[in-house]
């Protein structure tokens, strides 16, 4: 009960990052790298001469990701934010669009169905289940293009629902279904991966904000890596006591 506690004073007593984020695009502009869009990256067919990707998985953070888009904005490079159903708001993710950075779903169809299905094992999961979850996201994405805009990538989300059963949303989104529902990529398209030199993510407070993956943005940098992919998640980035409290109460009744 004492841990629980100090954790939770801890999410409540954090403090902003992001001068933090601005200070790693900072770097990366200064070191001549060219900070770009996943989107551009890909349709100017894989580039290797210093590029900075930024993407931005948004699972609870939405104000978050508005302030990251502020400092991009400042700095004059351009993101791509992946939005989930429940961190959606059309009004700063049309902004996004008008001023050149992407937009597309952080989507959790498979995880989903699961759920609400109430599946135990792996076994369990059929091609009719992957059909009638492709169809799903199908819908999903029509949806999200009436409402929002031009989409041209997705993103699977992953949930404890996905690694309870180990399997992934973006089983959903192979090379067929991505060319009926005109998709360009899936950010984890092997393809896409094979041609980025360092992958960084970022991590929760719980994991003290270490780097995942062996290196950080600055290292990176600093090193002159070839293709940099720096992820993020903007709610581990935004902190002030009302953005913690909401945060806080979002990871109790989020169902993914």
């Amino acid at each position: 009960m004492i841990t629980k506690l100090k954790r939770v004073y801890r999410k409540i007593t954090q403090k902003s990052r992001l001068e933090e984020y601005r200070q790693i695009l900072t770097a990366a502009i200064g070191q001549g790298y060219r900070v770009m869009t996943l989107r551009e990256w890909v349709e100017l067919g894989f580039p290797r001469d210093k590029i900075f990707l930024l993407r931005h998985d948004v699972d609870i953070d939405a104000r978050g990701a508005g302030r990251m888009y502020e400092i991009e904005k400042e700095l004059h490079v351009r993101a791509t934010y992946y939005f989930r159903h429940i961190t959606m708001r059309p009004a700063l993710m049309k902004r996004m669009l008008s001023d050149g950075f992407e937009v597309g779903l952080h989507y959790e169809t498979l995880a989903t169905f699961i759920r609400e299905s109430r599946l135990e094992t792996k076994e369990q999961l059929s091609e009719d289940i992957y059909t009638i979850c492709r169809t799903r996201l199908t819908r999903e994405i029509a949806c999200f293009r009436e409402e929002i805009g031009e989409m041209q990538s997705i993103c699977s989300h992953g949930s404890k629902w996905n690694r309870k059963l180990d399997v992934s949303n973006c089983l959903l989104a192979d090379e067929k279904f991505r060319e009926e529902n005109g998709i360009l990529f899936e950010t984890y398209d092997p393809e896409l991966l094979d041609n980025i030199s360092t992958y960084i993510s970022d991590s929760s407070l719980n994991h003290n904000h270490a780097w995942r993956y062996g290196k950080s943005p600055l290292q990176a940098i600093e090193n002159g890596d070839a293709v940099i992919l720096l992820l993020t998640h903007p709610g581990h980035w935004n902190y002030d006591f009302c953005s913690n409290i909401r945060k806080l109460w979002l990871s109790f009744v989020d169902p993914n």
